[in-house]
């Protein structure tokens, strides 16, 4: 999965009105919540990755979530 495609998934699973941005900080996105978690680790599950809930709600930035997807996500 591309990067741009990855980004456009998380702003589709969390309900944004468009494309998460690199960089862009998670604690401003209000559906970045426990069942926000569980979407993005559906996404991840899609991927063919198991990552811990946990990991994934002390992400930041947006740029955490992409190196969580590390080789599955491409620039």
């Amino acid at each position: 999965m591309t990067e741009a495609a990855f980004l456009d998934e998380l702003g589709a699973i969390l309900d944004q009105p468009g494309p998460l941005a690199r960089g862009q900080k998670l604690a401003e996105i209000e559906t970045f919540d426990s069942l926000g978690v569980l979407n993005i680790m559906a996404l991840f599950d899609t991927l063919g990755l198991e990552v811990e809930p946990g990991l994934i709600s002390e992400a930041n930035t947006t740029d955490d979530l992409v190196t969580l997807a590390g080789q599955k996500v491409q620039s």
